[in-house]
This record gives structure tokens, sequence and C-alpha cells, in this order.
């Protein structure tokens, strides 16, 4: 499962960088909390989030938690990056959305593991 998650995290992980290095960034596409030019950006978060994969210098040493947490939110700026293409992502065969897909089956299939939690009501 830890794998599964790592290798998933690749495609949202390039995605962004490719954004970035579109972008004239002064940071050689690292997110830098102090850089006013950073807090400005319009894709700050993406950036920070991109930056802190890379700081994870071996993914497979992460709790898988914190990689599942990662995917979710790879998943949100995908969906969110491609929102323009206006795909049925239950049917669509496109990349993002083939990805969206199976990320989110492997997401339901890790949490599905999980141990309920007694602080949440149920839904």
């Amino acid at each position: 499962m830890r794998r599964e998650l790592i290798e998933a995290l690749t495609y949202p992980r390039l995605l962004i960088l490719k954004i970035i290095e579109s972008r004239d960034c002064p940071h050689d596409s690292l997110f830098e909390a102090t850089s006013e030019r950073c807090q400005q950006c319009p894709i700050g978060q993406e950036c920070h989030w991109t930056s802190c994969l890379n700081d994870f210098e071996d993914l497979s040493r992460k709790p898988t938690h914190t990689l599942n947490a990662s995917l979710r939110y790879g998943v949100q700026l995908v969906e969110s990056l491609h929102t323009e293409l206006r795909h049925d992502e239950t049917t669509c065969t496109c990349e993002p959305c083939t990805w969206v897909r199976d990320s989110q089956r492997l997401i339901e299939i890790y949490e599905a593991g999980l141990a309920p939690n007694p602080y949440r009501p149920d839904a």
C-alpha cells in the first residue's frame, strides 16, 4: 500500500512542477515561507505542497497516514486544475481523470482499513 501511495504522488507533483517552471520563480521552484512574492503567488499553496514532498527525502520513511493525506491533497489539486475540462470523471479516459479515479480508489482502500475515529460523529 505504501508503495502505491508514493507512486500515486508522482503525477500531481510533476504537474505542479511544470506549472511552477513556466513561471519566473526567483526561488528555483522552492517555496520560501518568508518571501513576499511566494506568499502572494497564485500557486503558493501548491508550491508549498510540492516543497514539502521534496523535503521528504525518503517518502518510504513517512507514516502511511501522511502519504494518504498528501495524496488526498494531490487529488484536490488535479481536480481543481482540470475543472475547465468539464469531463465526466467517472468515464473519461484522459490522464488526469484516470489518475483521479485510481487515486480515489487507493485512498478508499487505505481508509477502509483504518479503525473508526471515536471523535468523529457518524455521517
